[in-house]
């Protein structure tokens, strides 16, 4: 049977969390205390059990220069005993329904791995979205930020976001988030040990999401900064976050170090409640999904 979850479950979807990602309790129980809601999780049970649960995140989708709502799937899990029965096929499909009911024109998901996109296109899910990864050593990155100023620099989740998506609502197909799922974000990637990077250039912000992956290389998960600004935004980051290799994921097209970098998939969407893809269709580049949550 496919319902929504309700309040008194979060304990067992803690279990499927910790399961299913072999992860310790912290990251389950920071979503299901500060970003669950019932009304945004379908689960499919069995014997009275929960057997597989998908997260519907509301969110947005660049559409010809205003938004249309849409839904990302997130924490999309099975348990090992109920697996390869067909069941998180039919999770996707109700996902699909209450999506529409509710006015979602899109679904986006982040595969985990490269080897689950097979499984989401047989959904119905199409590769949409990319990245373009650029590696520069500190040396590289101590040029950008030679005329950098390093500083405390204070801004508002809304800030933040606000920077976020006025840079992005003009390439169609790009996801686009709500101050509080920005906060969220932040939040859970803080759980992980990442950091939020800011900076002031003038009146001006810019942010980088930092993680480190050992002691020598930090990854950039998401960055909204331009030539202007990321002198100082990288003197900040290596202030906040020293290493040796510096990993920038950006969306492809950017400017920040043009004609460099590896292109990746990085999420896929599809089309509910009667809308078509052509609406998102980029005009050019490519579409964005980006603010981190794998």
């Amino acid at each position: 049977m496919i319902r929504f979850a309700d309040w008194g479950m979060r304990g067992e979807l803690e279990h499927i969390w910790r399961v299913c990602f072999q992860e310790p309790a912290r990251p389950a129980k920071y979503f299901l205390n500060n970003y669950f809601r019932p009304e945004n999780c379908l689960i499919y049970q069995f014997g009275g059990k929960i057997a597989a649960v998908v997260y519907l995140l509301p969110a947005q989708v660049a559409a010809g220069g205003k938004p249309v709502q849409a839904h990302y799937i997130y924490a999309a899990a099975t348990l090992p005993e109920f697996r390869s029965k067909g069941y998180m096929a039919s999770l996707l499909a109700g996902a699909a329904l209450v999506g529409a009911n509710r006015g979602d024109q899109f679904s986006v998901v982040l595969p985990a791995t490269e080897s689950l996109y097979p499984l989401y296109e047989k959904s119905d899910y199409i590769k949409f979205y990319q990245t373009n990864t650029v590696t520069v050593s500190l040396s590289q990155l101590c040029d950008f930020a030679e005329s950098g100023q390093i500083g405390k620099a204070l801004f508002t989740f809304d800030q933040l976001n606000s920077l976020r998506n006025a840079r992005l609502s003009g390439q169609n197909g790009s996801v686009l988030w709500s101050a509080e799922a920005f906060g969220f974000a932040v939040g859970m990637g803080a759980v992980y040990g990442d950091k939020l990077v800011c900076s002031r250039t003038g009146n001006r912000a810019a942010y980088a999401l930092c993680r480190r992956l050992d002691e020598n290389t930090c990854k950039v998960l998401e960055v909204m900064a331009d030539a202007k600004t990321l002198p100082d935004l990288a003197a900040n980051i290596i202030s906040s976050v020293p290493a040796q290799s510096y990993q920038f994921r950006l969306p492809v097209g950017s400017t920040l170090f043009p004609q460099q970098g590896e292109k990746a998939d990085f999420g896929m969407i599809k089309p509910i409640g009667g809308a078509v893809l052509n609406v998102v269709h980029p005009d050019s580049g490519v579409p964005y999904l980006g603010l981190p949550l794998d």
